[in-house]
């Protein structure tokens, strides 16, 4: 932190004054490392050098502002948050509150018992500063101790009368500033501090009403606080310049039995090893808030008393809370780191991997919490919250399997469905054509989508389905198209056989047309060989029958001749 921040404010309402915590601190606080914390309150009449002590306790030269006037300059609580000057793993919280006793308010006594009250309940190293010298006079101011009894239990029910405090409240430091004269010396000894705070505090021998109110305040003060000190602090310097401006002064200006005292006493807080505790148990920076808004809210009802086990019951529910959000928060984080960039995957691997990191994250939880979710009431609430988110990552993982599956089906499929587009499957044997690439389209879509999640097979199933009206409509039309075919080839083959046989008919009628024509011509042939012949035998008869006639007339002339002698 930079600088102090307002922890609380008050606001007085219906004629009741009421604390508030301040939005900025509830989320400084939140956004720290759950580690434990030493919480050191210091509280005390105002105008005591309170808030110089404060910046010492935080190893500051300033920051709480100071004041050498009479009005106050704290109101309210403030704080300073860093990680530990000394302890590792650990936070120092120093709150500065209002001075007690400013004569300014009316309702002095509420206040302050109010005031002391929350810083008692808060811390585990309590500094009540005074100032002067350590005589009886400074054990009066301890008044207030002796009420807490009347405003804090240790029971939520309040049954107990608050007694056994002292288990609960923190270490009590009574730092004394500006303290000139030393501890009695009883015995030739001079007492320590320590030796001289319990001399104070010794009960009174009397009966008198300011010995039976001194005794009672003592044994309220060692009671409330078994583990208490005494601190004497000599002034910084004698110079009133130096003593109004001490968070300007340097060091080589202020008394060494000055720097040496304020240096052991902030040295003892810091190497004390004792962290803020409720009911035994170490509080974390979370822890610490929730008990802070427990107590602010007891000490504003007027008909509550802040109780120890009511801020422990408080601080067990919000460190379980607490710790419900952050191992909710982690696991999602891993998932998102290891198991989402996974997805999609194959459902068992997925699965285990989730289980692994629910196991991990109830483990870590109850390791966290575990002592305060006793009845396990918080582990059951996320191990149901887990398994809800375990079912929501499967599906997460189910949706992208499919959208990627689905993704992929479409790419290996595109080349096919553009030739259906364009339609090159109808013709005949197109079915086989499609059949052999779709082949490759399922050979490729499986190994592309190997591993890829449990929506494999089904997205594969549901493209089966599309693929199959597709397969059966290309199927049927190259039914079609071969039935068309053969009918087409049967009209050609019959026409042909038409044809052929019409071509065979004139081919006979032809050669019936020629064997007549040949017919005719033989017949002419022949009828011309018979009338040759007959010409022929006609001639030859004529020419035989002239012959004849020649010879007859021969004949008749031989007769003649004969006859006539010649």
């Amino acid at each position: 932190m930079n600088g102090p921040i307002k922890l609380t404010s008050t606001q007085v309402e219906d004629n009741r004054r009421q604390i508030y915590i301040s939005p900025e601190a509830e989320r400084i606080i939140s956004n720290l490392q759950p580690h434990s914390v030493d919480v050191v309150a210091v509280v005390g009449p105002m105008r005591k050098g309170k808030s110089h002590l404060a910046n010492l306790l935080c190893k500051k030269k300033s920051g709480f502002p100071l004041g050498d006037e009479l009005k106050p300059k704290t109101k309210d609580f403030w704080f300073w948050i860093d990680p530990h000057p000394v302890q590792t793993n650990r936070y120092l919280m120093v709150i500065d509150t209002e001075g007690l006793g400013d004569y300014s308010d009316e309702e002095q006594n509420e206040k302050d018992i109010k005031y002391l009250v929350l810083a008692t309940l808060l811390s585990n190293h309590l500094v009540f500063n005074l100032q002067g010298n350590p005589d009886h006079s400074f054990v009066s101011q301890l008044r207030l101790m002796g009420d807490l009894a009347e405003h804090v239990r240790v029971q939520k029910d309040g049954n107990d009368g608050g007694s056994n405090l002292g288990h609960h409240f923190p270490e009590l430091w009574v730092a004394v500033q500006d303290a000139h004269l030393k501890p009695h010396e009883i015995n030739g000894r001079r007492l320590t501090p320590d030796e001289f705070l319990e001399y104070m505090l010794k009960r009174k021998d009397g009966h008198t009403k300011a010995i039976r109110s001194h005794n009672d305040m003592t044994d309220a003060v060692k009671a409330f606080f078994p583990k208490r000190h005494l601190r004497l602090i000599p002034a910084p310097s004698i110079d009133s310049d130096i003593l109004s401006n001490l968070d300007k002064a340097e060091d080589n200006v202020l008394q060494t039995d000055y720097k040496d005292t304020v240096g052991n006493f902030t040295s003892e807080i810091w190497n004390s090893g004792r962290v803020k505790r409720v009911n035994g148990d170490d509080i974390k920076t979370t822890g610490l808030l929730h008990i802070l808004q427990y107590y602010v809210k007891a000490i504003n009802d007027p008909n509550a008393l802040p109780s120890v086990l009511g801020a422990y019951e408080a601080m067990a529910e919000g460190e379980c809370s607490r710790a419900f959000e952050e191992q909710m928060k982690q696991f999602q984080e891993t998932v998102e780191k290891t198991v989402k960039p996974l997805m999609p995957t194959d459902e068992e691997t997925c699965n285990r991997k989730i289980q692994t990191e629910e196991e991990t994250a109830v483990s870590r939880m109850s390791a966290d919490v575990g002592k305060w979710d006793k009845d396990g009431t918080w582990r059951r609430s996320l191990q149901g919250k887990l398994e809800t988110e375990r079912l929501a990552l499967l599906k997460l993982n189910s949706d992208k399997s499919k959208e990627l599956c689905e993704a992929i089906i479409k790419e290996v499929d595109q080349p096919v469905r553009q030739k259906v587009g364009r339609g090159e499957y109808n013709r005949i044997g197109g079915i086989d054509t499609y059949e052999r690439e779709m082949d490759d389209v399922y050979s490729a879509y499986r190994q592309k989508a190997a591993g890829k999640g449990p929506a494999v097979e089904k997205v594969l199933e549901t493209f089966r389905v599309t693929e199959t009206t597709r397969r059966n409509t290309i199927r049927d039309t190259d039914g079609k198209l071969v039935k068309e075919d053969r009918r087409v080839k049967e009209e050609q083959r019959k026409k042909l056989e038409a044809e052929a046989a019409a071509e065979r008919a004139a081919d006979k009628e032809k050669v019936a047309k020629a064997e007549a024509a040949t017919a005719v011509e033989a017949k002419k042939l022949a009828e011309a060989e018979r009338d040759a012949e007959t010409a022929r035998r006609q001639a030859a008869e004529a020419e035989a029958r002239q012959a004849k006639e020649e010879r007859r007339r021969r004949n008749l002339l031989d007769i003649v001749l004969d006859i006539f002698g010649f």
